[in-house]
Parts: C-alpha cells; sequence; structure tokens
C-alpha cells in the first residue's frame, strides 16, 4: 500500500554561491630529548687507620628509568608516550700507578704495625695471668671447678709450688729510735 500512496521525489537546485576548496593541514608534534649522564664521583678510598687513605678502581653500575608522556586534553587529538629503562656500567681506575703503590706499601706496613702491637698486647696479658696464676696457685688459691673463671688458670704449671713466706718483721733501730721494716732475702 504504501507504493500506490507515494509522493514524487524531486531534485533540488543547487545554490548559486560557489565554493573554492581551499585544503588547510595543520600537524603537531612533540619531541623529547632525554639523556642519562653518569658521574664517578670520588674513587673509592679504602682507609687502613694511621692516615693511610689509598683510592682505587671502581666499576659502577647505575639504573635508570626515562619516560614521557603526552596527554591532551582534546579527544580528537593524538596521544603518545614514550619510555625506557636500561642501565649504565662505567669503569675508573686512579692513573698514577706509583703514587697508588706507594699508598699500597704504607699500609702494609701499617697492618704489620698495628698486628706487632695487636702481638705485644697479647703476649703482655699471659705474661700477667701466667704471674697471678703462679702467685695463686703457690698460696694455694684457686677458682672453683665449676666456675667460669676456672679455665684461666688451668694452662698454668707451677714448678716451685712452696709458697714464700710472708715476712714482716717490724724492728725499732735503736740508733735512731723509729720504725723500720726488714725483709729477709734468704
Amino acid at each position: 500500500m504504501s507504493l500506490l500512496m507515494s509522493t514524487p521525489a524531486f531534485a533540488q537546485q543547487a545554490p548559486q554561491n560557489t565554493n573554492i576548496a581551499g585544503p588547510t593541514a595543520s600537524a603537531t608534534g612533540n619531541v623529547t630529548n632525554q639523556a642519562v649522564q653518569v658521574l664517578q664521583g670520588p674513587y673509592p678510598v679504602t682507609t687502613f687507620g694511621q692516615g693511610v687513605s689509598c683510592p682505587g678502581p671502581a666499576m659502577t653500575i647505575a639504573p635508570f628509568v626515562t619516560g614521557n608522556l603526552n596527554n591532551n586534553t582534546d579527544p580528537f587529538s593524538y596521544q603518545s608516550n614514550s619510555g625506557s629503562a636500561g642501565f649504565t656500567v662505567g669503569f675508573s681506575t686512579p692513573l698514577n700507578g706509583t703514587i697508588t703503590e706507594v699508598c699500597l706499601e704504607a699500609a702494609r706496613t701499617s697492618i704489620a704495625r698495628n698486628q706487632a702491637e695487636a702481638d705485644k698486647a697479647r703476649l703482655d696479658f699471659e705474661l700477667v695471668r701466667a704471674l697471678r696464676c703462679g702467685e695463686m696457685k703457690r698460696n694455694g688459691i684457686h677458682f672453683h671447678p665449676n666456675s667460669p673463671y676456672a679455665a684461666i688458670c688451668a694452662d698454668i704449671v707451677v714448678i716451685n709450688n712452696t709458697p714464700e713466706p710472708i715476712r714482716d718483721e717490724t724492728t725499732i733501730s735503736q740508733s735512731q729510735g723509729e720504725e723500720t721494716s726488714a725483709v729477709d732475702e734468704g
């Protein structure tokens, strides 16, 4: 039924004004230059005490992450982002080998001196321990076997184990009239 009741369609006439094509183009872009700079800084320094500090070689590994996001508020414009990650490796060494070797020799001397002082202190400790433990054993004094200090004198052997008599003789000198203390050297 709709075919019978349709009205004819007529073409419309074009308006009298003429449009001339005026092509335009626009481009937008964003360039980001990124660089990673690694600063080595001073060489690592090892200090050996007594003012001896020597620089040494170093290897540095530095990670980095860079990125850029170009987010425009216009929903029809182009949006971009970029990113990268990685690491840099750097090697550095002192160039004057003579000074480095002299410094290392001073460090060896310092270490030897420190070890000699430690050995001397240990020897002094052991000699005092031997003297005191020997005196205790000669006088019949010892730590209880269950004491944590019993092991201190366990390795001390007294060859002459007869205790020296303690002499405290006070005599009055008849000629001077004063007290004197005499120790028998026999």
